[in-house]
């Protein structure tokens, strides 16, 4: 009897999971025109912490509050992002048609750069979520969090990443993958992500007082 109740494991499971739902479409909704896609993840990163924290949040609110409040910084940091993967890709490119020992040395001087980029990458939209800064601190905390604990930052890239590799390697069951994807997929992949970022992100937070503003903002 207490299973099916309103504060029973049915309902909560079912809240839980409409609440992936509706943040995973959000998410493909507002991310579509692509440039906003930075402002979409920093605000499906957002509703997922809150949910990690307090197990509830108002998703359609929370997720358009924190849209809207990143908005710029996110979208200069996904535009950086965009261009800085370009160049590496052509820089690749351009490396491949070196001669055998200069293209081995250069391909090494650029996965040293390119690993640090793609480490900071995953968690700037997070930590722009968790933290009110300036964009170059911003980015700064991302590659300090990243470096932190370098098996969270192995755990959240392969929980990132490997899904949807799996998903594009098997083409016999890429529907049922798609459809797992448009429900709740994304959703689902960074909030299992904020169970790392959690843990990393709440020795810098200071305990809000029970009295003060629902924002949810927490500073350095």
């Amino acid at each position: 009897m207490g299973v099916f109740n309103e504060n029973g494991l049915f309902n909560r499971g079912f809240g839980f999971l409409g609440q992936l739902i509706g943040l995973n479409l959000l998410w493909i909704l507002c991310t579509l025109p692509v440039f906003t896609a930075g402002a979409s993840t920093t605000a499906m990163s957002f509703c997922a912490l809150k949910l990690h924290k307090y197990g509830d949040c108002n998703v359609c609110k929370d997720f358009f509050q924190s849209f809207k409040r990143n908005f710029r910084q996110s979208t200069v940091i996904w535009m950086g992002i965009l261009t800085a993967a370009g160049l590496f890709y052509m820089e690749r490119k351009a490396i491949l048609t070196m001669p055998g020992s200069v293209s081995g040395i250069f391909s090494y001087l650029l996965a040293a750069v390119c690993i640090p980029f793609a480490m900071t990458a995953l968690y700037v939209f997070p930590t722009l979520a968790a933290f009110e800064n300036t964009m170059k601190k911003t980015v700064a905390c991302a590659f300090y969090f990243s470096m932190k604990n370098a098996a969270y930052t192995l755990a959240v890239a392969s929980i990132t990443f490997f899904p949807m590799f799996f998903t594009l390697a098997d083409a016999q069951l890429f529907p049922v993958y798609l459809f797992f994807w448009l429900m709740c997929g994304f959703s689902l992949t960074v909030y299992a992500d904020t169970w790392f970022l959690w843990k990393l992100f709440k020795t810098c937070y200071q305990e809000e007082d029970k009295e003060s503003s629902d924002t949810d903002l927490y500073y350095f």
